[in-house]
């Protein structure tokens, strides 16, 4: 595959669309977008790709499938290439060394947890390296808990120990076997260690084991790009400097390693591309790498023509897409998202970003589920922070410690600011500990710092507050995000301190500190949103107060407490997502505050009781029926609890012993929406459904699916006092996680709703689920499988259409010409010509029934300026442009029309004939809004501009005809952009 030249052409893409019918283009309204970075791990390769990809040396493959595992001590050396592993378990990653309860298997070890799941597991896999000598080959690992040792056909390679929550990789290359089966062993090591934090000290979340995150094998050139987190100048680390609102400049920085023994010439061609696959620059640079040494390559451009902002309601996305080049030869390449955004913190009005003030309302996160722990799919990860977005939430804590890709992923994707941290929780360990809580921080930074979703990171440990050391780390990695500094309201100090931001917790009243801006990363919440509100409302009482984030998102597992002070479950009860990510009444609450999609939702019995009918909606008021008679019509809730509230809940004092209950929400008088809700009844039937249906269910088994089995009544109803057990039955091409020993199966009801996880085996089909119950009608359900393909870079590429983008000024003499545009200069009054290498070597001509004059320089002000300071003109009102040989395709022809001569009548009535391969089109231009009025200024304006979608077939010409519908004046061409589209 060849990359396409771009010779003196200036990549800025022009705003562009398909049409599917001859209409005018529309006028694409620019919406601006300021820093925030994503690493994508989509990193090259080789073979079967996307238009637009080089052929590289670079090949990532996805290792999750196919492990032999055994839990604790082997009697032999299970490292060795002779061991038999025929009796171990099959298993794919994320992996748990040890499925648990729901309960934790009611253990009775406190939450320091020396011993309960503090073991390691042994991984052996067989694979292929398909590589040549001459490059190198990489097992990278995107988290193990707690520490890792592997081995390569049976000879060590070596050991991580630093972080449980942190990504690391291991270099091979000088232990595998290439064209050859290899031994890959991995020991998994979660045994309770003083040194790796946060170990030896009391947690809220449990430490569960395994291989629980991504492995991948990565083969490429001896040139190549290394990892983000080798060190600080490593991998690809974006940002972007400037930020306005028509337009930003990024900085791309990538090092890249040469590991021969000889210096080599290395090219880096960078291409930004937005969020459809087109190129918009392409940066260049050329150095001698010296031999075993590094260079750091800086590309900086700007991006005004095809500009957006990244924000929760536009998570717009561009690429950072880089060819590595030894001499002329592509060798390797790396992809990286990122978007642009900017946010300040402005005494009197708090957090404002992009310009306008945003209060944050969020939730924090643990990543683990019941039963499996931390070894969550990621289709989990995405699926989870979807929910949330739904919800309305703008930003995720992530409590307390590093989390996965996928999830960041997400919340680049959807729109979800986040506030990440490491592993911590109120206590802190000696100098070895310190040291390795640096490092991991300094690795989350790095392998996170281009995610523009990344507001905050943690500079404090969790209830402890600032820790100088950690605020430090956090700065001299990333000084352009902000610090939270992780504090409680009973211990330490009641501000930022060292810190950006005071975080503190509010699980009652607390006072507010009088000094800082604050967030409270967690305050309270129950399954009726009262809680909630009551917290949300209070923070938003104080500019000073910028976010409220709500303990919790998700109920999740943890131990007990190392005192008698209080009790509690293994299972948390007060989140708005139960453990197996179902909606609580709460949910809906969220959404009727931060969803602007009108919404009326009856809470269930969960959280209508006790007389009381709890309403969540945005609309002016609702009225509430019982069996179609009115109990009344209300406002919201007008507690001076809620007083900061968009749409605080209705409560309507009603006791609800049976039949139906009807919510219509009102707007000025207007029904909007309604919903309708009956008293439950007893259980009759069961209704089962998987918590993902839009996705692919991937077989091989590192994929799977919640299957929920609804106990309904017979008005289809959830039963949420339900007591039944429900067994669950597969068949097919899919399997039950179950050891026989967690409870698994049958399954026990939780609020009216069982739930098992499937998993699909190695051959892709179809799965049917069946669910029974003693009493009850069955449920069914089936779901088909994909094969998964295990090659990262083909799964996850996205077109890449390079085309270049053609920016002509037209002018006379000592004409002045517009940044990054080619003159078109010339004297000719008649018939003129203009030629171009690009789009196969097309011509366009420009004539006139009159004289053509070509105008010099005049002085105007105005966006593109310099285009609308001179031109041609002709004083017949009519310009003709006709385009031969143009390279077979679609294309955006954008052209200029102002006339800057002072003795000229301004034009702002145009007529366009084009005829094109697709026919004939006659339209009025409409792409200006308001008139131009001065010949010497178009305001903060383009000049006056008309974009025409054109169609070549590679042979006939396109004619476009310009005609001035003014009774003054004549008609203008300044230039033109022209750019070829998908």
């Amino acid at each position: 595959m060849t990359i396409a030249s771009t010779g003196n052409i200036t990549y800025n893409m022009l705003e562009y669309g398909k049409k599917s019918s001859r209409t005018h283009m529309n006028n694409v309204h620019f919406i601006l977008f300021i820093l925030g970075v994503f690493s994508c791990a989509v990193q090259g390769q080789n073979q079967n790709m996307l238009q637009g990809y080089a052929t590289t040396n670079r090949i990532k493959t996805n290792l999750n499938n196919g492990w032999k595992f055994h839990r604790g001590e082997v009697p032999e050396n299970p490292e060795k290439t002779e061991f038999d592993d025929a009796n171990w378990q099959k298993v794919s990653i994320p992996h748990t060394l040890q499925l648990v309860s729901y309960e934790m298997d009611s253990i009775g070890e406190n939450w320091v947890q020396k011993k309960y799941l503090r073991d390691f597991g042994w991984y052996r896999k067989s694979i292929m390296i398909n590589a040549s000598s001459s490059e190198k080959v990489f097992l990278e690992f995107e988290g193990v808990h707690n520490a890792t040792e592997v081995w390569i056909n049976g000879k060590p390679v070596g050991n991580y120990n630093i972080n449980g929550y942190t990504p690391f990789h291991f270099d091979i290359t000088d232990y595998v076997n290439f064209g050859k089966e290899n031994l890959v062993v991995i020991k998994a090591d979660n045994r309770f260690d003083a040194t790796i934090p946060p170990d030896p000290h009391r947690t809220d979340y449990v430490k569960f084991g395994g291989l629980y995150r991504d492995v991948y094998l990565v083969t490429t050139n001896k040139l190549h790009v290394n990892y983000n987190w080798e060190k600080f100048d490593a991998g690809v680390h974006i940002t972007t400097p400037t930020v306005h609102k028509r337009n930003g400049t990024v900085s791309v920085k990538t090092t890249v390693t040469n590991e021969n023994t000889i210096a080599k010439n290395c090219k880096i061609v960078t291409k930004i591309i937005n969020n459809q696959g087109y190129v918009l620059k392409t940066l260049n640079q050329q150095v001698d790498i010296p031999a075993n040494t590094q260079h750091t390559f800086r590309q900086t451009t700007t991006i005004e023509d095809d500009f957006h902002l990244w924000s929760p309601n536009n998570p717009y996305l561009y690429r950072a897409y880089s060819i590595i080049y030894d001499e002329n030869t592509p060798v390797d390449f790396v992809e990286n998202k990122f978007g642009f955004r900017e946010f300040k913190l402005i005494p009197g009005t708090g957090f404002v970003l992009n310009g306008k003030p945003i209060f944050l309302i969020g939730v924090n996160r643990h990543q683990n589920y019941p039963n499996i722990g931390d070894a969550v799919p990621n289709s989990f990860h995405y699926n989870e922070a979807l929910q949330y977005k739904k919800a309305g939430i703008n930003i995720i804590r992530l409590s307390h410690y590093t989390q996965d890709d996928a999830f960041l992923n997400a919340c680049d994707a959807l729109g979800i600011l986040v506030y990440e941290e490491p592993s911590t929780w109120i206590e802190w360990g000696d100098d070895v500990w310190f040291s390795k809580l640096e490092s991991a921080t300094r690795t989350m930074i790095r392998n996170h710092r281009n995610h523009p979703s990344i507001i905050f990171w943690g500079a404090g440990i969790n209830h402890r507050g600032p820790v100088p050391s950690m605020q430090q780390v956090a700065k001299e990695e990333d000084p352009f995000r902000l610090t939270a500094s992780a504090s409680s309201p009973w211990n330490g100090i009641t501000n930022a301190g060292i810190t950006d931001v005071y975080a503190t917790m509010d699980y009652r009243r607390t006072e507010f500190t009088e000094s800082d801006f604050e967030m409270v990363m967690e305050h309270g919440s129950s399954i009726d949103a009262e809680v909630n509100q009551f917290h949300i409302s209070r923070y938003k009482g104080s500019k000073q107060n910028i976010a409220a984030i709500a303990w919790l998102g998700a109920d999740y597992n943890h131990l007990l407490p190392t005192d008698n002070r209080w009790s509690r479950d293994y299972m948390t009860n007060y989140a708005i997502l139960s453990p197996y990510r179902i909606a609580k009444p709460a949910y809906y609450w969220y959404q009727s505050e931060l969803v602007p999609t009108p919404i009326v939702h009856i809470a269930d019995q969960t959280a209508s009781k006790n007389g009381k009918v709890r309403i969540y909606s945005n609309c002016q008021e609702v009225a509430l029926y019982h069996n179609d008679i009115l109990i009344s019509i209300q406002k919201s809730d007008s507690d001076i609890t809620k007083s900061n509230l968009e749409h605080p809940s209705f409560t309507f004092l009603f006791n609800w012993k049976k039949g139906a209950l009807k919510a219509i929400g009102y707007n000025n008088g207007i029904q909007i929406t309604e919903h309708s809700r009956k008293k439950e009844e007893t259980p009759y039937q069961i209704k089962v459904d998987f918590n993902i249906n839009d996705k692919p269910l991937y077989a091989g088994g590192s994929d799977m699916r919640i299957a929920h089995a609804y106990i309904l009544d017979k008005n289809g109803e959830i039963v949420t006092s339900a007591k039944n057990k429900v067994l669950f039955t597969v068949s097919g091409d899919g399997e039950i996680v179950d050891n026989g020993k967690i409870g698994a199966n049958p399954a026990t009801v939780y609020s009216g709703v069982a739930s098992i996880y499937i998993r699909a085996k190695d051959k892709a089909g179809t799965i049917t689920l069946k669910a029974t119950s003693k009493g009850l009608k069955a449920g069914n359900a089936a779901i088909d499988t994909q094969v998964f393909n295990t090659n990262e870079i083909e799964r996850n590429a996205q077109p890449i259409f390079d085309y270049p983008i053609l920016k002509v000024d037209i002018g006379g003499g000592e004409q002045l010409i517009e940044h990054n545009w080619i003159p078109w200069t010339g004297a000719s009054d008649k018939n003129l010509t203009y030629k171009n290498k690009v789009y196969g070597g097309f011509e366009i001509k420009i004539s006139s029934s009159d004289s053509i004059h070509w105008h010099k320089t005049s002085a105007v002000t105005g966006a593109l300026s310099f285009v609308s300071a001179d031109g041609i003109y002709t004083n017949n009102k009519e310009l003709t442009l006709q385009l031969s040989a143009l390279q077979k395709g679609n294309y955006i022809l954008e052209t200029y029309h102002h006339a800057v001569k002072k003795d000229s009548k301004l034009i702002n009535d145009i007529e366009v004939r084009i005829k094109d391969s697709d026919g004939e089109l006659l339209k009025k231009v409409d792409d200006h809004i308001v008139d131009y009025y001065k010949n010497a200024s178009t305001g903060e304006r383009k000049p006056l501009y008309i974009r025409s979608k054109i169609s070549s077939n590679g042979t006939d010409s396109i004619i476009l005809n310009f005609k001035n519908l003014n009774k003054e004046g004549n008609m203008w061409i300044n230039g033109f952009i022209l750019k070829r589209i998908h």
